[in-house]
């Protein structure tokens, strides 16, 4: 057999099962380092708008397969099945940007139906939060937004001093309850009209997966 045959084979057999590149993942499925993993992940193309992956036991069984919404497959988003040690079908159902939703099928080791589970994201999807860990930002930074609004609203509603503005940012990165605080009225109206129609922000994330956020912000 020639040498670089070979190597082309090895390197094949290195890289998992699809030649992918893996990222490493806990037993609760968390993003972890090689010496500490209990399954692997790796990309398998594309369905749609969605980005296909496969979860693998370290000894190359898989464990998982479904729908991201974005390429690095962080954000579970569409259709997934998760399967037992022996191969057989654990469960089948659909994942909204990163949460369970709606009903999930599920099976015993055997194969056998269990009881199905049912999941409701509106509770979650409604939450507000004052902290996520990725937080929500202006296309770049606080100076590019202040330039957005003086270019909105002029230099008037500056000069009686500064302004401090409160909104939520949505999931899709849209401005909601946008709110001013400005030395006077007609300068508040100003501001929140050129923030609530203002280019979408980068979303805030919690695990990876986008959420509301609110935030407030110095108008200087």
């Amino acid at each position: 057999m020639h040498a670089p045959f070979l190597i082309a084979l090895l390197s094949l057999a290195l890289s998992g099962p699809s030649g992918a590149q893996r990222t490493y993942l806990s037993a609760t499925l968390e993003p972890t380092t090689k010496g500490k993993a209990s399954f692997y992940k790796e990309s398998a193309g594309k369905v749609g708008d969605n980005f296909l992956g496969k979860i693998y036991t370290m000894d190359g069984k898989l464990k998982a397969e479904g729908q991201y919404a974005d390429a690095e497959l962080n954000v579970p988003n569409g259709t997934f099945t998760f399967f037992h040690p022996n191969g057989k079908k654990e469960s089948i159902g659909e994942y909204r940007m990163g949460l369970k939703a709606g009903v999930w099928q599920r099976y015993d080791q055997w194969g056998l139906a269990l009881a199905e589970k049912v999941y409701d994201t509106r509770p979650i999807e409604n939450l507000v939060y004052t902290y996520a860990p990725t937080m929500p930002s202006y296309p770049g930074g606080q100076k590019e937004l202040v330039r957005y609004i003086r270019k909105q609203v002029g230099d008037e509603p500056f000069q009686n001093g500064d302004a401090t503005a409160s909104f939520v940012v949505e999931r899709d990165g849209a401005l909601t309850d946008v709110k001013v605080k400005a030395p006077d009225e007609n300068s508040a109206k100003a501001i929140e009209e050129a923030l609530a129609e203002s280019p979408k922000w980068q979303v805030g994330k919690k695990d990876g997966v986008p959420v509301r956020v609110s935030v407030t912000v110095p108008i200087k």
